[in-house]
């Protein structure tokens, strides 16, 4: 049965107050680690693994290593825990391992809708929404109601998750079905004299390339702060944004894949996240953050 890491307490501090650590690491233990793609974050989470003091055998998913890739996972025994960074190396991973052999998989960075696979633990890529509503709360505190659009097929789960979370957290929300490109302009519109920031889910729908214009604009218009979904989001006007650590997050599902290994129950100390603002865009909106809000983010934009 798969299971998932649940993201909440994934992403917050509980097991720091316990005292949870990185247990002991046995020295015939070693990571395979398959990444979907050459990106800045899978390369990351990669080199945080190579910090856990293991052998680490890496591999990019393409088409002139796919073989010895899956000769490099079926060759490996119940000394060797297996990480996928993305949706692409877990179905490659799942592919290999169809004839299990006892090595544990981790899924790390994939997305909630990922198909499930049986024997693997899946650690989300998505920031949990409690958390976010935790830095909303913290740097737009004049903020009443939140905006969130959504495409009714892909994310109407999430957005309904979302919007649970920022109820917990003392903020009313205001919903927007996009079930095309085409309908955006319109589901700015209506929510225009309602929401007093956007959140952006991680819906492809939405946030993507092609509309990035077109919502920064909507932001600078009307004054409505855009909480990005990623970083580059804030280099190119969003407000602020909530990432992983991404280095962290690697060193937390290597941690995950080699307690697994080791049949051990306790949970590794939860991977950073990274809040990155920008400045220029704060001034434009008229916020203005005192130190102690600035000694929050973990990166400022001029």
């Amino acid at each position: 049965m798969r299971q998932t890491v649940d993201p909440f307490w994934f992403a917050c501090g509980v097991c720091l107050t316990l005292g949870i650590l990185a247990a002991p690491i046995a020295s015939a233990q070693r990571l395979i680690v398959v990444a979907s793609a050459p990106s800045e974050p899978y390369q990351r989470a990669a080199e945080g693994m190579t910090q856990l003091g293991v052998p680490v055998e890496r591999f990019l998913l393409a088409p002139d290593q796919e073989r010895a890739v899956m000769a490099a996972i079926r060759r490996n025994g119940r000394d060797t825990a297996i990480v996928a960074l993305g949706a692409a190396a877990a179905e490659t991973v799942a592919h290999a391992k169809s004839a299990p052999n006892g090595s544990p998989i981790v899924n790390c960075m994939v997305l909630d809708d990922t198909p499930a696979t049986t024997g693997t633990v899946d650690v989300p890529l998505t920031i949990p929404a409690q958390v976010a509503a935790t830095w909303i709360r913290r740097l737009l505190p004049q903020t009443h109601t939140v905006g969130i659009l959504y495409d009714p097929v892909r994310s109407e789960a999430r957005a309904a998750d979302s919007a649970a979370a920022m109820a917990s957290a003392g903020l009313d929300t205001v919903r927007e079905a996009v079930p095309n490109p085409a309908t955006l302009p319109v589901a700015l519109q209506r929510m225009q004299d309602h929401a007093d920031a956007l959140f952006a889910l991680p819906d492809p729908t939405i946030y993507t390339q092609e509309h990035a214009r077109a919502l920064l604009l909507f932001s600078f218009r009307h004054r409505i702060p855009l909480v990005g979904p990623t970083e580059s989001w804030v280099k190119a006007g969003a407000l602020f944004a909530v990432d992983w650590d991404y280095t962290d997050l690697g060193r937390y599902c290597g941690a995950l894949a080699l307690r697994k290994l080791a049949g051990a129950t306790t949970t590794p100390r939860p991977a950073r996240t990274r809040v990155t603002a920008n400045r220029r865009t704060a001034e434009q909106l008229s916020i203005h953050w005192d130190a102690e809000q600035l000694r929050l983010i973990d990166k400022l934009y001029p």
